[in-house]
């Protein structure tokens, strides 16, 4: 065989591979995806080629993904979500050993759902890459080459797509799944923006914290919006109940936003130690609303509440009796913890006998006040259940709405007519807490005469942008 030839030969063998490349390029893009069912729901898996290696993850009913390079390969993996188990995905989301068991779950569905594309995808790739080489060595024939090049041009055409295959199937194998843990988040449309995940340097990070957490807050107005009040009996005000700041003022100007021209009900913890210096947040908390009311909680001291007096907070204590505020019979509770004197001995927790001490003490001064109030203020909120456990114990009274924080935790308890709320920790616990404890606060939609009809739980996860909105709802005529 001359040289001339053997260099038209190989460049016959080339133009097959390329053509077959092609072709099973057009085949996994015509492909339809691989749909599957796991834990979270009802998936969708595309896999094709790239010019940059990526696994996407798009959730379309709130518009927002995340995206992570576990492999070098230019192959691309992109999983949409045809529905959504919302109780999974909020469990996965969270901090603590259950989620950490629920992400390494996730880690193996997804490997198999990411498997099922993976094949879906090859069977497409083999067949258009010996459709294309077969192409190719007619195109060849067609130009006066042999018949023979219609089984060479299909059989290289077959053996450059398994190649393929085989170098996408090994980048797969050898993918860092632990890039999963440190994704990014993004958005495609302008209702939730990107969201972020922060570095190690979060504490120091300032204006991208709050930045962030604005945005992936206010992705979840639309979500509140959308859903449907009772008709029976419209909400014609709403409060906004927060608690546990822990000096985070990072969060202010987004819960700002929310409480706009609304009372802001304010249940302890502003600060983490109580010190002065933490009173640099006073004059932000106390724009928050109109007005902002508060009690302490057991990390406040006497002149940090002296503080948020003086800047307009209407400051409740056992002395203030029952006060209106915008039509609202409130009373607050001090926490028995409230420090008075310096740092040191300074106790966060109510040790067995203070414990009842302080339960009997609330109780006899919620009965001893002058008239009945409608919303009562309990930072901690084992007080607060005692308190709940004795006014639903009442008879032929009107019922008590008990706003409480301290556990970090929202939820909302009902006794008969009686009902405490725990709208979380607004400051995610604190800057030396953030990434154990979501951040969270609650919107209290009340009738006109001031029994809640319904609350936004509202709760964002600061470091990975994790947002979600729940609403309870309850009888008005209850």
């Amino acid at each position: 065989m001359t040289r001339r030839r053997i260099l038209i030969t190989a460049a016959l063998v080339l133009y097959c591979a390329a053509l077959s490349f092609a072709g099973s390029v057009v085949a996994m893009r015509a492909a339809g995806p691989a749909v599957t069912t796991f834990t979270l729901g009802t998936v969708e898996t595309r896999v094709g080629p790239t010019t940059s290696g990526r696994f996407d993850v798009y959730v379309p009913i709130v518009d927002w993904g995340v995206r992570a390079r576990p492999y070098g390969a230019p192959l691309a993996v992109d999983l949409q979500f045809r529905s959504l188990d919302r109780d999974a995905a909020l469990a996965a989301v969270r901090s603590g050993p259950a989620a950490q068991r629920n992400v390494r779950l996730l880690e193996n569905e997804l490997r198999e759902s990411v498997n099922a594309g993976f094949r879906r995808a090859a069977l497409a790739a083999l067949a258009g890459g010996a459709l294309g080489g077969f192409l190719a060595g007619a195109i060849a024939v067609a130009f006066g080459r042999r018949r023979r090049w219609l089984p060479v041009g299909t059989g290289t055409g077959l053996a450059t797509s398994v190649t393929a295959v085989v170098l996408a199937g090994l980048a797969l194998v050898a993918a860092d799944w632990n890039a999963l843990r440190q994704p990014t988040f993004y958005a495609h449309g302008s209702e939730l923006p990107q969201l972020l995940s922060f570095s190690d340097q979060i504490l120091t990070a300032g204006e991208t914290y709050t930045d962030s957490y604005d945005r992936a807050v206010a992705g979840l107005e639309n979500l509140i919006s959308a859903t449907e009040r009772p008709r029976s009996a419209p909400a014609v005000k709403t409060v906004l109940l927060a608690s546990d700041l822990h000096s985070n003022g990072y969060v202010l100007p987004v819960l700002s936003q929310y409480s706009e021209g609304k009372p802001v009900f304010f249940v302890g913890d502003f600060a983490e130690l109580g010190t002065k210096l933490e009173e640099g947040v006073v004059p932000e908390v106390a724009r928050l609303g109109d007005p902002v009311v508060a009690v302490s909680g057991n990390h406040d001291s006497g002149a940090l509440m002296q503080a948020l007096a003086r800047e307009g907070v209407i400051v409740l204590g056992r002395s203030s009796g029952v006060v209106e505020i915008d039509g609202i019979a409130v009373a607050g509770f001090e926490d028995p913890l409230q420090r008075e004197g310096g740092v040191e001995g300074h106790l966060l927790k109510l040790r067995t006998g203070a414990r009842v001490t302080a339960r009997e003490e609330l109780i006899a001064w919620f009965d001893g006040l002058a008239r009945r109030p409608q919303i009562v203020l309990v930072h901690q909120h084992g007080l607060a259940h005692a308190l709940l456990d004795h006014v639903a114990a009442q008879k032929g009274v009107a019922s008590v709405l008990i706003l409480t924080g301290h556990d970090h935790r929202q939820h909302m308890d009902q006794r008969g007519d009686d009902i405490l709320a725990d709208g979380g920790t607004v400051g995610a616990g604190g800057p030396f807490a953030i990434g154990e404890s979501p951040a969270g606060f609650a919107l209290l939609h009340l009738t006109a005469t001031n029994r809640l009809q319904s609350v936004d739980l509202v709760q964002v996860e600061p470091l990975s942008g994790a947002g979600s909105a729940r609403r309870v709802v309850f009888d008005p005529a209850r």
